[in-house]
């Protein structure tokens, strides 16, 4: 199954994004965004349900007998921090809410 973004479509993801695109850009987008749709629907249309999850239950960390692990001293960081607030750097809000 083909899946066709049209320009009318692309148009209207850059004005919601407040992206000035020129005619070449929409031109490549266009067909990004159509082969990203077409591979997804591939994958959708795999079948795969007698497939084993890839999972990683089985592995456990290991490491060699007397390697001593990184200790991160991260109150020594935080001493270092202009402002901090219990265990946590604190740094000016970047959004509104």
């Amino acid at each position: 199954m083909k899946d066709k973004i049209t320009s009318k479509e692309i148009e209207h993801l850059a004005q919601l994004s407040r992206l000035d695109l020129s005619e070449k850009e929409k031109a490549k987008m266009t067909k990004d965004l159509s082969d990203i749709l077409d591979f997804v629907s591939e994958l959708k249309e795999m079948k795969v349900e007698k497939e084993k999850p890839f999972l990683f239950e089985d592995q456990i960390n290991i490491s060699r007998e007397g390697e001593k692990l990184i200790d991160y001293d991260s109150e020594g960081y935080l001493k270092q921090a202009p402002k901090r607030e219990r265990q946590f750097f604190k740094v000016p809000r970047i959004l509104n809410q």
